[in-house]
């Protein structure tokens, strides 16, 4: 199947309340058409309706500002579904969000079908990024579940989903929660303890966080991790995506920038993001890690 272009997720995508957005085409685009997909603990949605072939319920403890599709209101821990129902689940970004995290991974396994599929984001505790952004939403910004070891995590959800683990891909972050553009809303600005960084600045923050990994081996500009179980279709691209969009998280590899084009002053390579036209700071590819 020929894949359409479409912006990847690298880490962020600042949606409603805390709520992140990650492309899962490996997972999506290799199931059938009309396949039954769970975007669990979704807000607005982990991905456009209309992107795949399948059937998408989107279920989260809150209504959303903007129900699209087929919207169901429950909690995680009590799915109001059969078992076996679904082909596919998405869980993004909202393990770490979870109160009854346990019951609610146990849902997970009752109703995701045996051949199906999961995937799973969630931070890493331990990074730069993480904390500082439970520093600066109040009430750890709603993570009540904070992971620090990828190999502890994905032993415990393949135990729980009864699903093989395919693959683990690092997410990076632009850190598009302090950008002043996402904290603008009512909502936002009760739970930040300020109002956030101008895109110029943080442009220039994420860029040097990415130079200083490259250059020291740090973790600077590392979100999480990205967890895929069970029938994924695809070999998953284990690509790091370091040009993450600072408004809007879309994350690109440098092939796609280039097609789209760059603008080079001076010392600096940057580029208009195709999904929001926010101006990024192009980050050039690890060339030790390579």
């Amino acid at each position: 199947m020929e894949r359409r272009w479409r912006p990847r997720s690298g880490a962020l995508r600042f949606n409603s309340f805390l709520n992140y957005k990650q492309e899962v085409y490996e997972i999506l685009e290799c199931l059938r058409e009309g396949a039954l997909v769970l975007d669990l603990g979704s807000r607005e949605g982990s991905y456009a309706d209309d992107a795949y072939p399948v059937r998408t319920v989107h279920l989260d403890i809150g209504a959303p500002q903007n129900k699209r599709g087929m919207f169901v209101q429950a909690d995680a821990a009590r799915l109001p579904f059969a078992a076996r129902t679904f082909d596919a689940i998405i869980l993004n970004h909202s393990l770490e969000h979870i109160r009854d995290l346990k019951p609610a991974l146990q849902e997970v396994g009752r109703v995701v079908r045996r051949d199906g599929a999961v995937f799973v984001a969630v931070p890493d505790a331990t990074t730069f990024s993480d904390r500082v952004y439970r520093k600066v939403y109040r009430n750890l910004g709603g993570h009540v579940n904070l992971f620090d070891s990828a190999t502890t995590l994905e032993k415990m959800l393949a135990w729980y989903f009864g699903l093989q683990h395919v693959a683990t891909r690092t997410l990076h972050t632009s850190m598009s929660y302090l950008n002043r553009r996402n904290t603008r809303e009512a909502v936002r600005l009760r739970q930040v303890r300020f109002a956030g960084l101008p895109e110029a600045l943080l442009a220039t923050v994420g860029a040097t966080a990415c130079w200083m990994d490259h250059r020291f081996g740090s973790r600077l500009s590392v979100y999480g991790w990205a967890f895929y179980f069970g029938r994924i279709g695809q070999a998953v691209d284990m690509t790091p995506l370091e040009n993450v969009c600072i408004r809007c998280g879309q994350a690109f590899t440098e092939e796609e920038l280039r097609q789209h084009g760059m603008e080079r002053r001076l010392l600096v390579t940057s580029y208009r993001c195709a999904g929001c036209g926010a101006r990024n700071i192009f980050t050039p590819p690890n060339r030790r890690r390579a």
